[in-house]
């Protein structure tokens, strides 16, 4: 009996043995799948919309890594959309999106966005609304930077001066340039703004194609009262091979001139070569100027009587004046005449 017991115990724990090393070498049991949403549930779900994870999400992605993402999507539809109707109706989607957003970390994946450099043109044109806000926009990173001045003004205005301290594209200048000058409004962001204007008219390359946005862009002359840029206008003016800008600088001036007569008066009295090139130009701004002011009728006066008038600019000067003709356009900062 007491070799039969042995035997038995030695079974028994043998048995153990094996029991144990089965457990150690048994693959682990399998957790449920749960499949993903697609893309679009994706992006909807996880953006901070109703349904998605808020602030306090615990998961390892947050709002701002899954909004990211999401913006990201965005881009990947527009881009190598050939439709104009579709691409409208997908920028509305992505308006739509970003306004739903909270203000700050739209305009933190916003500027994300734009410091990778990644971008994507549009089958649309540079198209200002009568809110100084772009209608349609050329590419993905101009509807970014337009899309953020509606949703957080000064974010708008930071990420501007980023963009204006290196060339990029006229058209994401002039956008800048509104974005900017909208938030501040000092005579010393005036000098800026100026200054930032006349380096993009006086960019070759930007001045060998004038985009829409480049062409745009002189409004902001008009919106700081630029009339020590005068004479870069001027030179403009008078370049009859380049008669888009001449057209645009003229639009300026003529602008320039309802604003600040006496000063641009000045200006046009002392210019011997516009006065050369583009006499009858000249004397319709001469017949812009109000006789009621005394200034005005002096600088007027002056101009009337030196010898060196001609028979065409009298006759052009008297047959417009009062000269009170008014151009109607959507521009980026300046409202339209009423």
């Amino acid at each position: 009996f007491r070799t039969i017991g042995l035997g038995l115990l030695v079974l028994l724990l043998i048995g153990l043995g094996i029991w144990g090393l089965n457990r150690l070498s048994a693959p682990p049991l399998e957790r449920p799948c749960v499949s993903a949403p697609d893309n679009d549930e994706a992006g909807q779900e996880q953006a901070g919309v109703p349904g998605g994870p808020g602030p306090d999400d615990p998961s390892p992605q947050g709002p701002e890594a899954t909004a990211r993402a999401t913006l990201a999507g965005h881009l990947a539809k527009l881009s190598g959309v050939r439709d104009p109707a579709e691409a409208r109706r997908l920028l509305k989607a992505l308006q739509s999106w970003l306004d739903e957003l909270p203000a700050e970390l739209a305009a933190a994946i916003i500027r994300d966005f734009i410091s990778t450099g990644t971008d994507s043109d549009l089958p649309l044109k540079f198209s200002v609304g009568n809110d100084g806000l772009l209608t349609t926009p050329p590419t993905f990173r101009v509807a970014l930077m337009d899309i953020l001045a509606s949703i957080n003004p000064p974010a708008a205005a930071s990420l501007g001066r980023e963009i204006l301290s290196t060339p990029t594209t006229a058209d994401e200048w002039a956008v800048s340039l509104r974005n900017v000058a909208r938030v501040e409004t000092n005579d010393e962001t005036k000098r800026y703004l100026q200054d930032k204007t006349e380096e993009l008219v006086r960019n070759v390359a930007w001045q060998e194609q004038p985009s829409i946005g480049f062409l745009n862009a002189f409004d902001v002359f008009v919106h700081t009262r630029a009339v020590t840029s005068t004479p870069l206008l001027s030179e403009l003016i008078q370049r009859k091979d380049r008669r888009d800008l001449a057209h645009a600088a003229f639009l300026t001036i003529d602008r320039l001139t309802q604003l600040e007569p006496v000063a641009m008066l000045e200006q046009f009295r002392n210019d011997r070569a516009l006065q050369q090139s583009r006499p009858e130009m000249v004397a319709q701004q001469f017949a812009r100027a109000d006789l009621r002011n005394d200034a005005q009728r002096a600088i007027v006066r002056s101009w009337l009587l030196d010898p060196e008038r001609t028979q065409s600019e009298l006759g052009s000067f008297a047959g417009i004046f009062p000269n009170s003709n008014q151009m109607v356009s959507n521009n980026l900062l300046t409202p339209k005449p009423q």
